[in-house]
């Protein structure tokens, strides 16, 4: 986080955002743009960061756009491109992170240890065909002529090679090829020598509920109605992965994993389970329920209009996404 924090800091997000923005000559290209710069951020910075940063931008830059059902189906790409974009890497979101972790023990992955290829086999194709369901989505956008002028502001060069520095190292550390204990005290270290404030911009909010998922899904462990169902029913890759999509619908998709995971040793069928789980309800993920909070003050007269389009939208990709990723877990086991 305080990695994500230094690059917010740059500019880098911001410049990135107005250098698309002021080359979209159509509605089209506006929204196709958005949702490009959406999925690649979200590759290497948190779901909530990605949102946090191009949602708002998008809400301001067409606030004078006439076709309102463009913008708002604009808007509504812009979850789905997160959460297909995150689903990359290990690190591109929570659940991401624990389930690489946790299948790292061969005791939890069928008596030998996750490795990167099955991983990648399964999270790059999701990534791949959701970005070609992404831009054929775009294609529904009227192609109106668009002109709008903003202005872009430079970024600092400086700062922002020293933060891909930190976020290689960090990644490095993912991966194992670092010691995950020495790359977060030399990134702690930097940031407090050159950014100390940034100690004070960390996601408390974010961290603390993370922590008490752990704790609410350790009690529901305790329910052992639900245990032995899961036990004896979402065990196999095509009912985990269904599972871990229905669950995270009701208790978000950083819960259902956690609370699946120990019964199956299919950590693909629950990796994409999730990162496609997180694009339904509002309460499916942190991501989605940020981004509804951001529309509610952001765009308040227009929030029906707006949900409307998040709901047709998101039910759409999940639908499509979980056709695929029970090809894929069937597939890749």
């Amino acid at each position: 986080m305080l990695v994500i924090g230094g690059f917010k800091e740059t500019g880098l997000l911001q410049y990135l955002g107005q250098t698309l923005v002021k080359r979209s000559t159509t509605t089209r290209q506006l929204v196709r743009f958005t949702t490009l710069l959406t999925f690649f951020l979200a590759v290497f910075f948190t779901n909530d960061l990605t949102i946090l940063t191009v949602l708002p931008l998008y809400l301001a830059i067409t606030k004078e756009i006439k076709n309102r059902k463009s913008v708002y189906i604009g808007a509504a790409l812009i979850v789905p491109a997160c959460h297909i974009g995150s689903a990359m890497l290990p690190q591109g979101n929570p659940h991401n992170l624990y389930l690489y972790s946790f299948y790292k023990a061969a005791a939890h992955h069928g008596g030998v240890p996750l490795t990167n290829l099955d991983f990648f086999k399964g999270t790059g194709a999701l990534w791949i065909l959701g970005l070609l369901i992404l831009m054929i989505a775009c294609q529904f956008i009227d192609n109106e002529p668009l002109v709008i002028e903003t202005k872009v502001n430079q970024f600092n060069k400086v700062e922002t090679s020293i933060f891909v520095v930190l976020m290689l190292l960090m990644a490095a550390s993912v991966f194992g090829y670092v010691n995950f204990y020495l790359a977060g005290a030399i990134v702690a270290l930097v940031v407090l020598i050159y950014r100390p404030r940034l100690f004070k911009g960390i996601d408390y909010h974010l961290l603390f509920t993370f922590i008490f998922f752990f704790l609410i899904v350790g009690n529901i462990a305790n329910i052992h109605v639900l245990t032995d169902f899961i036990s004896n029913t979402l065990v196999g890759p095509q009912a985990s992965f269904l599972g871990t999509v229905i669950m995270s619908q009701f208790i978000s998709n950083i819960a259902a994993p956690i609370l699946i995971s120990p019964f199956t040793p299919h950590a693909v069928s629950l990796v994409l389970g999730a990162d496609i789980g997180g694009i339904g309800t509002i309460v499916s993920s942190m991501a989605t329920l940020i981004a509804y909070k951001v529309i509610r003050m952001n765009a308040r007269g227009e929030t029906r209009g707006f949900v409307k389009y998040f709901t047709i939208v998101n039910a759409g990709f999940v639908l499509i996404l979980t056709l695929i990723g029970l090809i894929i877990v069937t597939l890749v086991g």
